[in-house]
């Protein structure tokens, strides 16, 4: 009974720090009070259609809200979740039709994101694996001879103002080296296991992308959240 009681203790404990833990990160203002920045961050948009074993935008999406959540500096709030007319899934499918277009119907923004503060639209602009250019040098010989080229292009729109204006647009691009055997997308290997994929170079290189596209997120909206 004893070994019972430990178990079920130290059960109760663990819900209880991944509560505290949701709650922190759930939270809408700082512990000193500050209202945090309350944002929608609209699903990646990737023009190429990118398919591993699993959409690269979803995986991308979900990793930037992920690290913007354990930071626990803005309130992420859900996106709004749209039916088409025809359909009848148990599950509605999310549309952001602003992502594929530069031409932003202002007016929708306050209605359709109504209660947030900030939206931001993000475009997969380049996800390119190429030779890299090799300039005879030792370093060039020793290091992996292919490169992939990450472009993602932030969009952020502020909705606090009548009316809903552009206070951030940048492509934030980075290049990651390559051995020869990543230089194709493969699905036949087992680099595709999730785990696997993870810690293989292309894997890292999207963890490493994500990462800086929610840095760039996060730094902003704490400065725009200011003013």
């Amino acid at each position: 009974m004893k070994r019972i009681g430990v178990i079920v203790s130290l059960a109760l404990l663990a819900a209880g720090c991944n509560s505290q833990r949701y709650d922190k990160q759930a939270v809408r203002f700082h512990d000193d009070g500050r209202a945090k920045a309350i944002v929608t961050i609209t699903p990646v948009y990737d023009h190429q259609e990118i398919k591993l074993p699993w959409s690269l935008a979803e995986d991308l999406t979900t990793t930037i809200k992920t690290r913007l959540i354990s930071k626990a500096n803005l309130f992420v709030a859900n996106p709004p979740i749209e039916r088409e007319k025809d359909d009848t899934s148990p599950l509605p499918v999310e549309h952001h039709d602003e992502n594929k277009s530069l031409n932003i119907h202002h007016d929708n923004l306050k209605v359709k994101f109504a209660g947030s503060e900030f939206v931001v639209f993000l475009e997969l602009a380049e996800h390119k694996i190429q030779p890299k250019q090799d300039h005879d040098s030792f370093l060039d010989k020793i290091t992996p001879s292919y490169a992939l080229d990450l472009s993602m292009r932030i969009r952020i729109y502020d909705l606090r103002a009548e009316e809903p204006h552009v206070v951030l647009q940048e492509i934030v691009h980075q290049r990651h080296l390559l051995p020869k055997q990543f230089a194709k997308l493969d699905f036949d290997t087992t680099l595709w296991g999730r785990k696997t994929y993870g810690i293989s170079p292309i894997g890292l290189a999207h963890s490493q992308f994500a990462k800086e596209v929610a840095q760039r997120i996060d730094n902003y909206l704490i400065l725009a959240k200011t003013n």
